[in-house]
């Protein structure tokens, strides 16, 4: 039988530190969390909020993340903790709830699923290491996004973005441009952000986080597609990585986007994990 313990019940004090992997970002944000456990052994961690958070919804939309922290648990106790995870989130009054598991997960993915929820994201987690050169074609102009111009960037990458099977990034960036001021500035401090021209047409956007060495977003606008400028705009993003000393790159594709995919591998790009990213949305 699992027991359901708030953040801050005393009982719950013992397990606060096996669960802080997981709990980071409540801890950073000050949102509550609720540990499910059998026993002394957690299974499992609930946080609350609202939006922004995970950007996926408007502002002050109310959210869950869940996150499982124990993966061999028997089938009957992963449908309990699934179930029981939907029945807080409604209790709380969360519009959605969020999981990622990784794919080879299957047990947790069904047990999930039969509690309703869906998948919103399948991608793969690619990676290269940064041990050669990489050279770009100087036709293009890099213009690196100055603070103020962050809104227009935004509407260039929903243009450049468009069609793409990640839905999840299509929400974010429906999203993004309510971002409050402060917490704007702060995904701008943590980013580098360029707008890609040739000549005067501007025909793709770029974005990369050099602390993590991850590649957060490429697009080419849809009219300048299939002419190779994908291929420039990434070892552009890889070179500047490898300026900033980082020994790996990584980046998400979804794993129906193969012309991205075929791109990343002809680039030297393996995949390293797949994570399937499950919601379950309530209508409130």
């Amino acid at each position: 039988m699992l027991r359901v313990l708030f953040h801050k019940d005393v009982e719950a004090a013992p397990l606060l530190s096996k669960v802080s992997d997981y709990t980071k970002t409540a801890e950073m944000l000050k949102l509550p969390f609720w540990i499910f456990t059998e026993h002394s052994d957690p299974i499992g961690v609930v946080i609350t909020g609202k939006e922004p958070v995970r950007l996926l919804a408007p502002m002050g939309t109310r959210l869950a993340i869940v996150n499982l922290v124990q993966k061999n648990w028997s089938g009957d106790l992963l449908k309990e903790f699934a179930s029981q995870t939907v029945k807080l989130a409604l209790e709380q009054e969360a519009a959605y709830m969020t999981v990622e598991l990784l794919a080879e997960e299957e047990a947790a993915i069904d047990s999930f699923a039969e509690a309703g929820f869906t998948v919103l994201a399948d991608s793969f987690m690619m990676s290269l290491r940064l041990d050669q050169e990489f050279t770009f074609l100087h036709t293009l102009e890099f213009n690196q996004v100055r603070k103020e111009e962050m809104a227009n960037w935004i509407q260039s990458a929903r243009k450049c973005l468009s069609g793409s099977k990640d839905v999840v990034m299509e929400r974010i960036l429906a999203n993004i441009g309510d971002l409050p001021r402060n917490l704007m500035d702060m995904y701008y401090s943590l980013e580098k952000f360029y707008f890609v021209n040739r000549g005067e047409q501007e025909i793709g956007v770029l974005n990369y986080n050099p602390q993590a060495g991850m590649i957060s977003n490429i697009g080419v606008d849809v009219t300048e597609r299939g002419q190779g400028y994908g291929r420039q705009i990434m070892l552009f993003g890889l070179k500047q990585l490898q300026t900033a000393n980082c020994e790996q790159a990584k980046l998400r594709v979804h794993v129906e986007n193969q012309p991205a995919i075929r791109l990343y591998e002809s680039l030297g790009f393996k995949v390293s994990k797949r994570r399937k990213l499950l919601i379950y949305e309530t209508g409130t």
